[in-house]
């Protein structure tokens, strides 16, 4: 079988047209079955709304940068590049998804390679993830991509969302 190639890039407002179809994307990475990263069972309801997904298209950029993961023409992965206003020199990884479908082909690795490319053009130093505790299978592969755990641990941010208690976030940083 012969595999597409997979091609990264930042979002434009003519990517507008593709709300629907990337924050089915997240969604699916996040909460459903069938691909390594759901969360189902630790969380519900949607990790990222139409409205959001609008939101970070038009305004991509302003502050925070937005990048597409395409097969063909089709969105295979997410990621956002998140500015720290706390510490201007980082930037958190987030919205970073993959869809169930289209998993261990090296597409999450690829988006993480170019965020970290886009973030050093943009001026930032080190980037930062939150990844929540009980996920070992996730924090082994960031580890695998150079992050380290810094030994903050910070409450989950949505407790509405938890489905079990005590739910906290670990904290992970990368020089880039």
């Amino acid at each position: 079988m012969v595999q597409v190639p997979i091609t990264v890039r930042l979002v434009g407002p003519s990517d507008l047209k593709n709300v629907k179809e990337a924050t089915a994307v997240v969604n699916n990475a996040y909460r459903s079955e069938g691909g390594w990263t759901t969360e189902q069972h630790i969380v519900s309801g949607l990790r990222c709304t139409e409205k959001d997904m609008t939101e970070y298209i038009a305004e991509n950029g302003k502050p925070n940068t937005l990048l597409f993961a395409f097969e063909n023409d089709s969105i295979v992965g997410t990621v956002q590049i998140q500015p720290n206003h706390e510490a201007p020199n980082e930037a958190e990884v987030g919205l970073f998804s993959v869809s169930p479908l289209h998993q261990s082909r090296g597409i999450g690795g690829k988006l993480i390679r170019q965020a970290m490319s886009e973030m050093k053009t943009l001026g930032f130093d080190t980037a930062v993830m939150h990844v929540l505790e009980n996920r070992p299978e996730i924090l082994s592969w960031y580890k695998k991509l150079g992050f380290e755990e810094t030994g903050e641990r910070i409450p989950f941010i949505w407790p509405e969302m938890s489905k079990i208690k005590d739910l906290h976030f670990l904290t992970l940083k990368k020089s880039i």
